[in-house]
């Protein structure tokens, strides 16, 4: 897939118009071939029809009725089956949504209640991992949110963020922001096995890292937030490459927040000082960047986490929207 379109500077293509079905917001404009389609955004359960029981309206009026909306998602990760779940430390709850069937539900707590929930992931079980900043520690649900277990703790972790799973090679990435480095965990037992990076400016060292992603290839993606740079390591969490740097262009970085790649290895980041999403190949070359600020389909006000699901959809945590919003790439025969 080639996906080389000139930028000029960092604003994207908008709605053709208000009338047009939203099927037509597309990157890049026409008519030139299209490679991203907005498909919808889901701020609450009411955006997948979902309908509460009668058990449930019951304790509403006993309890007060439970938070349903997104207060300020900053991640988000899908199952196969389709179940959404985003993180959303403000209201200190996971939000699950099941959007083949439009169930709801949320997570609030494991062993103990959720302080500060930042970061998702599944595994192939469907079983969610939730990242908690204020407990300091990986928690482990089922699908249905059932509490299982966690891994990590405060002496191994000084504060996790984001975190990824590797379920080929069975193997937790969750980065310790505040200790500049990507802890890894095995994944079926929760023993410790190595430490990624360090602090500093040199291939392979770290500045307040923030978001990671697996690719298909199982190599670790990582925004190396504070060094304005995105690094790549391998299996065995050996530094492979590395591009970007601070500025006010396209193919710069101001404020980068949350990575994800496609079944292309192309590399999408979203960036919250220019409000948009911006697409590299895997040799770190900008192809495409698609968003602006705003609250219209397809803009965002600081866009967070990112996340692709098996489908090539990808899933962006507009953090100050409240909601998440569901893109299409759209893949073609001709390869990089």
């Amino acid at each position: 897939m080639v996906m080389v379109v000139p930028c000029a500077g960092l604003q994207a293509a908008s709605p053709q118009s208000e009338e047009e079905d939203i099927i037509d917001l597309v990157w890049p404009p026409k008519p030139m071939p299209a490679r991203i389609r907005y498909l919808n955004a889901i701020a609450s359960f009411d955006d997948i029809k979902y309908e509460k029981g009668f058990w449930e309206k019951f304790w509403d009026l006993i309890r007060g009725e439970q938070q349903n909306s997104q207060l300020k998602p900053t991640a988000v990760a899908v199952d196969d089956k389709g179940r959404m779940s985003v993180a959303d430390p403000t209201g200190k709850v996971v939000h699950v949504y099941d959007q083949k069937t439009g169930d709801y539900w949320v997570i609030e707590e494991a062993d103990v209640p959720l302080i500060l929930p930042v970061g998702l992931a599944v595994d192939e079980k469907g079983n969610i991992y939730v990242s908690d900043g204020g407990l300091k520690k990986v928690c482990v649900f089922s699908p249905k949110g059932k509490y299982l277990r966690s891994i990590g703790d405060a002496e191994q972790i000084e504060r996790p963020t984001s975190i990824a799973i590797d379920t080929t090679r069975r193997v937790l990435y969750v980065v310790d922001t505040p200790a500049h480095t990507i802890r890894v965990f095995n994944l079926d037992d929760g023993s410790f096995i190595r430490t990624i990076g360090k602090r500093g400016r040199k291939e392979g060292e770290l500045n307040f890292p923030g978001y990671v992603f697996v690719g298909p290839n199982g190599y670790l993606y990582v925004n190396d937030a504070l060094n304005g740079r995105i690094q790549v390591f391998d299996t065995e969490g050996k530094f492979v490459n590395t591009f970007g740097r601070f500025g006010d262009a396209s193919g710069t970085f101001a404020t980068p927040k949350g990575i994800a790649v496609d079944s292309d290895r192309n590399i999408y980041v979203a960036d919250a000082g220019f409000d948009n999403i911006q697409i590299f190949n895997s040799q770190g070359r900008l192809l495409l960047d698609f968003g602006r600020s705003g609250q219209a389909p397809g803009e965002f006000w600081t866009p967070s986490g990112l996340y692709f699901d098996s489908k090539d959809r990808l899933y962006v945590a507009d953090a100050y929207n409240r909601r998440i919003q569901i893109f299409q790439y759209l893949k073609t025969a001709v390869k990089q």
